[in-house]
């Protein structure tokens, strides 16, 4: 075969007939950050199925397409009304041969606290732990809805003794079981009732009126 030997102008309308390039929009991102941001919230994850001891894979982890702001009013001063605000997304997750098994991405965008959280005693949740400088995201946490709130895990054992929750296994479960073990509409309308209960309750629990003296404070008292 004879060998086509192209000239320095020919080679570049050969290429500008093949290359099209468009230019986009500076305020537009171009990069694709998915895996950045996947790994960053892996860590959350392992952290709160830690703390509270729920076992899952995530070889399937995607979003269930349901994001939502969550609103708490309050009065940071007798005169100064305002709101905690949280941003939340449904996620669910499970390995190939698992169920799937929801858990929420949740922000804490604006929050009141001022280092008002007390000691908690039985940790339950990682919004409530001491968190050190430097996580990456650092106001973001994973909230794991238990089985009472609707989500679909299953009491066990593991050999660690890491764990007390599990994934419904698709291997052990009969076309019945596997039906139950379904999430639902109502299953999901369930753990948003129980997430806005749980941030609720949280500041309830924790908020404080910054022109209210500290009850701890013993020289409040002195008078």
């Amino acid at each position: 075969m004879k060998k086509i030997i192209l000239t320095e102008s020919q080679l570049k309308n050969l290429l500008d007939k093949q290359i099209s390039v468009i230019s986009k929009d500076k305020k537009k991102e171009i990069f694709n950050y998915s895996s950045i941001i996947g790994d960053a919230w892996h860590d959350l994850i392992y952290e709160a199925q830690k703390l509270q001891r729920i076992n899952f894979d995530l070889e399937n982890n995607d979003s269930m397409n349901e994001k939502k702001t969550l609103y708490v009013k309050k009065n940071l001063r007798k005169d100064q009304p305002i709101k905690y605000e949280f941003n939340a997304e449904l996620m669910s997750a499970g390995g190939d041969w698992e169920m799937e098994v929801m858990y929420f991405r949740v922000e804490f965008t604006h929050e009141y606290f001022y280092n008002n959280i007390k000691k908690i005693k039985d940790l339950k949740y990682t919004f409530e732990v001491d968190r050190k400088s430097g996580k990456k995201l650092s106001k973001c946490y994973i909230i794991i809805p238990p089985a009472e709130a609707g989500n679909k895990i299953i009491r066990g054992e593991s050999d660690s003794g890491k764990y007390d929750w599990f994934a419904y296994q698709n291997d052990e479960l009969s076309k019945e079981d596997e039906k139950i073990a379904r999430i639902t509409p109502v299953d999901k309308k369930n753990v948003w009732a129980w997430l806005k209960d749980l941030l609720n309750q949280f500041v309830e629990d924790h908020h404080e009126m910054l022109d209210e003296p500290d009850r701890s404070d013993p020289d409040d008292h002195a008078s």
